[in-house]
């Protein structure tokens, strides 16, 4: 496997620690999905809450001295029933979910439970929410996500 298919599998590994028993306010790990948001909606088999890791556009790659830094880009959506009487607050515990799960620790190591070598980070993007509308049936929140990984020259 390589390095960059290692790294979205270890986001979706730490977004599956979103559970109520690992002091989270929600049980949206058990509900993690990649693939497009939308297409993910469409499913017979989706539930709510749901987090949907998505590719996005990455940041430019920083040379070194026979090594390369890459910022791989995700947009991980928390979606909640826009059926809700009262979906806002249910939008807000999701996202906070995943802002306290991806928190960069500074000057620290990370942390996760599963990190394969070469994954050294993770940055966190302003997230933007989105009402049920447009043929959406689900409240949304997008956080921007970019992993930090170092790779070598090949030999």
């Amino acid at each position: 496997m390589n390095i960059l298919t290692e790294a979205r599998l270890a986001l979706v590994a730490r977004l599956q620690t979103i559970t109520v028993a690992n002091g989270y306010r929600t049980n949206a790990g058990q509900n993690v999905k990649t693939g497009w948001f939308s297409e993910v909606l469409e499913s017979d088999s989706v539930g709510f809450p749901l987090i949907v890791v998505q590719k996005a556009k990455a940041l430019d790659p920083e040379p070194g001295a026979g090594a390369m830094r890459l910022f791989p880009g995700f947009n991980v959506v928390g979606a909640v029933d826009a059926s809700l009487d009262d979906y806002d607050d249910a939008l807000e515990a999701i996202e906070l979910d995943i802002l306290q799960c991806l928190l960069p620790e500074h000057g620290q190591f990370m942390r996760w439970e599963y990190k394969p070598p070469g994954l050294c980070g993770v940055t966190v993007g302003a997230p933007e929410s989105f009402p049920p509308g447009n043929g959406m049936s689900a409240a949304s929140v997008l956080v921007p996500v970019h992993l930090q990984a170092v790779i070598a020259q090949a030999a």
